[in-house]
């Protein structure tokens, strides 16, 4: 699951554990080339959240899917750290804990790219700043969303939809959802995969959520999953989407959770539908820089 300062994990990959995990290669443990990479900066963590219990995705089946990357030559799969999502042409959307600490030149996205190793699919972009949510403070868990501006729009590719802010009809619990990634697949050795995965996670109430994470805020998140189904490390800054009269929505962001796919602890996202992380956004000149990029 993701890692973080509190007792609960970021689903985004750390330094330490990309170490840990090139030291199991070392000795003959089947580990994926993507365990190794490494991450733009000291400070920065891979998004722990890998996708459990899915399938692999179809080309095309995600246009607005996003891969953020660490600046660099070598493989695109050896250096995905999280995921994300067009929301317009010239703006991706994240969770904060990915890109806290991290240089605009440093990163780099693709999207529309579904097999990660293949630099035909999807275009590749530049990011031009980073702006994370005003009231985002790393460890606390709560408002951790970011937006990714890039240098370039990106062309010919519909942007996934947004609910509505202080609506949460597509938040019905028990309602199926759906997370996509290329978070670590295998709870025991860490694999991650070159292919997009995902995997249909059920809606919980925010009384569950909150039985499970005392410190989980019921104004800006929403948690689903249930035993063997979960996102995970890689996963972070991802989307959760439901398709609804023949329309993609994203509902959540991929953020943190206690493991991945463990029994009673569900994984916690970033509910794009809450009027609360939208409200307060004029609280400062980098909220107020996020309106203009949003176009609210």
């Amino acid at each position: 699951m993701r890692v973080s300062p509190t007792r609960h994990r970021l689903r985004r990959i750390t330094s330490a554990g990309l170490v840990a995990s090139a030291a199991l290669a070392l000795v003959g443990s089947a580990v994926t080339t993507a365990a190794a990479q490494t991450a733009p900066d000291e400070e920065r963590t891979r998004p722990s959240a890998k996708i459990i219990g899915g399938v692999e995705q179809s080309n095309g089946a995600h246009p607005w899917m996003a891969a953020l990357l660490s600046k660099g030559s070598g493989n695109p799969a050896d250096r995905q750290f999280c995921g994300g999502s067009l929301i317009s042409d010239t703006v991706v959307l994240t969770a904060a804990h990915c890109v806290t600490g991290v240089k605009p030149k440093k990163l780099e996205v693709t999207v529309g790219r579904t097999v990660l190793s293949d630099k035909r699919q999807g275009q590749l972009r530049n990011v031009l700043s980073i702006v994370s949510h005003p009231r985002y403070v790393k460890g606390n868990e709560a408002y951790d969303l970011a937006l990714l501006e890039l240098a370039k729009p990106v062309t010919g590719t519909a942007a996934v939809k947004m609910p509505t802010a202080g609506t949460d009809a597509l938040l019905r619990p028990g309602a199926q959802a759906t997370v996509i990634g290329w978070g670590n697949t295998d709870t025991e050795v860490p694999s991650f995969p070159d292919r997009l995965r995902g995997v249909k996670v059920p809606l919980l109430s925010h009384a569950e959520c909150t039985a499970t994470y005392p410190g989980y805020n019921r104004a800006v998140n929403v948690c689903a999953g249930v035993e063997d189904k979960d996102s995970c490390q890689g996963d972070s800054g991802g989307p959760l989407f439901r398709k609804v009269a023949g329309r993609t929505y994203q509902i959540g962001i991929v953020s943190y959770g206690e493991g991945c796919g463990e029994q009673g602890a569900p994984g916690v996202y970033t509910s794009t539908s809450s009027k609360k992380l939208w409200d307060t956004l004029g609280e400062s000149r980098e909220g107020k820089r996020m309106k203009q990029l949003l176009g609210r």
